[in-house]
């Protein structure tokens, strides 16, 4: 991606509040109708919404909004909707920001749930864990069972940290580097679908294709799902390109939410994932699996951190770190060369109360209208830091109080390594949607401090600690991301979104511990091999916490090196892609992106390129259609695949299978 060279959010653009709500759309209205001169014949989307008035930041913080949203989750949203606007119950409907600043509380609140750790190095902690795995460390340093009281304290100091970090970044990653983030962006045309008001053509037809591609996603993962009742079953191992191509991992698995996902992508994006891919599973890897025996032991899990497991882990993260230390230092020269420049940045951006008219579309101006209001509402970076630093220091007290094995300038190391971190998982989540650097971060985090604190000191303890305090930080900053980016799209206020934020990772921090508390009184044999609720994920992170102890020396052979080579390598092409006139620097590929797949699988890059495919057709058939509606069936697609998932995870709860199982064998030939 490259980045806008314009000011960044540490350089205050704008003073005014919206308090004038009609005020922005007469702008919009003018824009548009001097500036349709691209051949664009499709209206702009903001229009739609010119008789709802924008409130303001405060306005948006309505307390039915706060009471819906701890009652509520996503997937209820549009339902929820729907009722409420019928039967009149709460006064009238809810406006589109309402619902942005809904669904922003709702993630802060199952955010904290999902990445609280309870069932991986929470519960791997515990004496229960260590009994159970081999070798068996349970002395005392080593252990600390999990309870509500040190829980609720471990969350709240560590979990709205990355909040306040990252709020002065949004300028630059949501208007300057233009990331997608295809989750927050299909909730923003979720919310725009439910909200529009269809009164004219155009409007209907947005509606109506969103409503029709998130129908047809929900239904097609639906009767896919019946077919996956046992091991590699179901349509997502289809040899699409042959099975020499799926022993590869080259197969589609038909879903949804990756064909969304790469339609909505750059270019350059797709061709990234398919190289990384290309390297990754049609040549290193099967290298290295060559090497077995040679380079690691045989009987090492594939997973493992003793054999190949290491190399897939390590060296794709090395990527990821090496190419956001580029970006990270990139920022700061840039931004420390503005300041001595002393330039004038009150005009950074075109904006839509601004005649940047003449010759744009009606999409362009959209995008005007909408960074005017992004940008209007501003928040203290002075304050936002403070208010960062603040809680570091009461993190930096509390925590070795909680883990007495974890000494107060471990976690000054751990937030210091935490930017680093937060931008790699903002990278990967805003440019293809995928949460993979979370877990590949906390296998470093572990691995640092383990090997830093030794067994002795209960490293095993600080590991896993530091997994928690480095990975909080890490999804609150990438989670808030998000949401900046559907409150872009629903022109909500960022200062409403970081309170509703706020609110729900706080009351998530409660929550947590209470779910726990309630598995632990009701199943006496939580995390007992083979018992109800075995929590199977414990066990290998605190393996992961044990090998760390060792150090780097216990890690396969060459491993470091191809990681330094990794780490070098994301950089040096970050530099050639700088280096080279932008028509040409297009090509060359991302290497934060590149290391996606290796990680994740190659299938991926199958989903990528046929989403690609279809985008590169339409646009050469109808670009200016193309371009309004491609976001919005993307966005269904995801939505619809993301719903059904939704309810598989309560088919696993409830214990119901898939009835048929359905596999793709080559044909055996006859002798």
């Amino acid at each position: 991606m490259q980045p806008n060279t314009e000011p960044s959010e540490f350089e205050n653009h704008h003073s005014m509040e919206i308090e004038n709500t009609q005020a922005p759309y007469k702008r919009l209205e003018r824009d548009v109708s001097q500036g349709n001169g691209k051949g664009n014949d499709l209206p702009s989307i903001e229009l739609i919404y010119k008789e709802k008035a924008i409130p303001t930041w405060r306005n948006q913080l309505t307390i039915r909004a706060f009471v819906v949203s701890i009652v509520l989750g996503f997937s209820c949203i549009k339902a929820w909707i729907l009722i409420i606007d019928k039967c009149g119950i709460l006064g009238p409907p809810f406006t589109r920001q309402e619902n942005t600043l809904i669904q922003a509380t709702v993630l802060g609140i199952t955010g904290v749930i999902s990445s609280g750790g309870l069932a991986s190095y929470i519960f791997g902690m515990s004496l229960t864990t260590a009994k159970q795995r081999d070798p068996v460390i349970d002395d005392k340093p080593n252990i600390k069972n999990p309870s509500v009281g040190w829980l609720l304290a471990f969350y709240l100091t560590t979990s709205l940290v990355g909040l306040f970090f990252i709020v002065p970044f949004r300028k630059v990653i949501i208007v300057d580097y233009k990331w997608l983030f295809p989750s927050g962006q299909s909730i923003g045309y979720l919310i725009n679908s439910i909200q529009a008001p269809l009164k004219t053509k155009f409007a209907r037809k947005q509606v109506t294709t969103f409503g029709k591609f998130f129908s047809f996603s929900f239904i097609w993962s639906g009767v896919t799902w019946l077919f996956t009742g046992g091991s590699n079953c179901g349509f997502s191992f289809f040899p699409l390109l042959g099975f020499k191509a799926s022993d590869a991992g080259f197969y589609w698995d038909w879903a949804g939410t990756y064909v969304g996902v790469g339609m909505m992508c750059p270019y350059n994006t797709i061709i990234s994932i398919l190289l990384g891919a290309i390297l990754g599973y049609a040549y290193l890897l099967p290298e290295i699996t060559k090497k077995n025996g040679e380079w690691y032991t045989e009987d090492a899990n594939v997973e493992s951190f003793h054999g190949y497991g290491a190399y897939k882990s390590l060296v794709s993260t090395s990527m990821i770190l090496g190419d956001s230390v580029y970006q990270i230092l990139k920022l700061i020269i840039i931004g420390l060369y503005r300041k001595l420049q002393d330039k004038d940045t009150t005009t950074a951006l075109p904006v839509a109360d601004q005649h940047s008219t003449a010759g744009s579309s009606a999409l362009e101006i959209d995008e005007q209208f909408r960074t005017q209001n992004f940008l209007d509402d501003k928040i203290s970076t002075k304050y936002s830091f403070a208010v960062c630093a603040a809680l570091m220091l009461v993190s930096i007290i509390v925590v070795p109080i909680i883990f007495p094995q974890v000494k107060w300038y471990y976690v000054v190391v751990m937030y210091i390594l935490c930017p680093l971190f937060a931008f790699s998982k903002i990278h990967a989540q805003g440019t293809t949607d995928m949460t993979i650097v979370t877990a590949n971060v906390g296998k470093i985090a572990i691995f640092i401090f383990g090997s830093w604190a030794g067994v002795s000191r209960g490293g095993i303890v600080v590991a896993l600690a530091a997994n928690g305090v480095i990975g909080n930080f890490v999804s609150s900053a990438s989670d808030l991301m998000v949401d900046f980016k559907t409150g872009y799209l629903t022109v909500s206020s960022p200062k409403s979104i970081l309170i509703g934020k706020f609110t729900g990772i706080a009351v998530g921090c409660v929550i947590t511990p209470l779910i726990f508390r309630y598995f632990q009184v009701t199943y006496p044999d939580l995390g007992v091999n083979f018992s109800t609720y075995p929590v199977p994920f414990a066990g290998p992170t605190r393996d992961i916490a044990s090998f760390a102890l060792e150090g780097p020396s216990v890690l396969p052979k060459y491993c470091l090196l191809f990681c330094y080579c990794a780490f070098a390598l994301g950089i040096i092409i970050n530099i050639i892609r700088d280096v080279l006139p932008k028509k040409w620097a297009t090509f060359v590929p991302i290497p934060l992106i590149m290391a996606v797949p290796i990680t994740i699988g190659s299938y991926i890059a199958v989903d990528f390129c046929l989403g690609g495919l279809v985008s590169l057709i339409w646009r050469f058939k109808n670009k200016s259609q193309a371009d309004v509606f491609i976001p919005i069936v993307g966005s269904g697609l995801i939505c619809g695949d993301g719903l059904w998932t939704l309810l598989v995870s309560v088919f696993f709860l409830i214990n119901w299978k898939a009835p048929a199982c359905v596999r793709f064998l080559k044909t055996q030939s006859e002798e």
